[in-house]
């Protein structure tokens, strides 16, 4: 066994705990509700963290030819149109990522949900056990993560965020929820909060001097405040976020009001913009078109 701690892996192994903790107290009709993640239940969603898992630990995506599609019908091997047939057969997905990830998903979706949540168990202990006998060397190596090349530790640092989105959808649609504070909520947080200036200097594209500051609140929480400026043609936070007073005389500023959770489903994509706007969820004083910019191209998940 290593020596070596990684934060990321008690990190995992808590959020891992509260996932199994949840899906342990749903009723068998709550594991067919519908998610957020389009075309996924909550079942589908522990099949998903299910199958990164395997991955991670070295196997192959499941042949989908194996198994019998949608419909209940057997695909036919013999038609080489149906390659990539997860893209075709599910129009949600998008990218070669989002068909590898319904590979797992599809390959389980007719196993029973207490079958499926002692995989989930099994699967991340196994996890756990291999992560703790890495070395520091092992997670300091550099190599493919879905945010592009980086060290192993923050592949496993982007599971933490992307189990605890996915662990968010399931609470959203069984009404159950939680886990919006604490060390993974926070960590989640902060690893949307990182993602504002590509998002603001990539996607939104404002003019030179443009700031937007966000003003993101949960209960029980301090507010966070923190504004990106973009400043020589690129988007960075600001040392100090402007007073929202000065509204009147910096008409290229937008401020931003908004719950953590609203900040989570715009920038993880769960939830519209527009709507969002449209129901008060979202609140925009200042730059007003700048504003409603801003929020349309929060999302950054792939």
């Amino acid at each position: 066994m290593s020596d070596t701690t990684e934060p990321t892996v008690e990190l995992l192994e808590r959020e891992w705990a509260t996932i199994y903790e949840l899906c342990s107290s749903l009723e068998k009709n709550e594991w067919a509700l519908p998610t957020d993640c389009p075309g996924w239940t909550v079942k589908d969603q522990i099949s998903h963290i299910i199958g990164t898992e395997l991955m991670l630990s070295g196997e192959q995506p499941p042949e989908l030819s194996s198994a019998e599609d949608s419909a209940g019908s057997e695909r036919d091997k013999s038609n080489p149109s149906q390659d990539n047939i997860a893209a075709k057969q599910f129009p949600y997905v998008k990218n070669p990522i989002g068909e590898a990830n319904e590979l797992w998903v599809e390959a389980r979706r007719r196993r029973p949900p207490e079958q499926l949540l002692e995989e989930f168990h099994q699967v991340t202990t196994e996890r756990l056990t291999a992560l703790r006998s890495m070395s520091e060397g092992e997670f300091a190596k550099v190599g493919w993560t879905p945010a592009g090349q980086a060290p192993y530790r923050e592949f496993m640092a982007i599971r933490v965020f992307d189990c605890w989105v996915h662990e968010q959808d399931i609470r959203r649609a069984a009404n159950k929820p939680g886990n919006l504070t604490g060390r993974v909520a926070n960590h989640s947080r902060n690893r949307i909060r990182q993602a504002m200036p590509f998002v603001i200097g990539k996607k939104v594209q404002p003019q030179e001097g443009s700031i937007v500051v966000f003003h993101i609140t949960n209960p029980g929480e301090t507010d966070n405040t923190f504004a990106v400026k973009m400043d020589g043609g690129r988007a960075a936070f600001m040392d100090q976020s402007p007073n929202q007073s000065s509204v009147d005389t910096s008409p290229e500023t937008a401020y931003l009001d908004m719950d953590f959770e609203t900040f989570a489903c715009l920038a993880c994509g769960r939830w519209d913009p527009d709507e969002s706007m449209e129901q008060g969820k979202v609140s925009i004083t200042g730059d007003a078109k700048l504003g409603s910019r801003a929020v349309r191209h929060l999302n950054f998940m792939i």
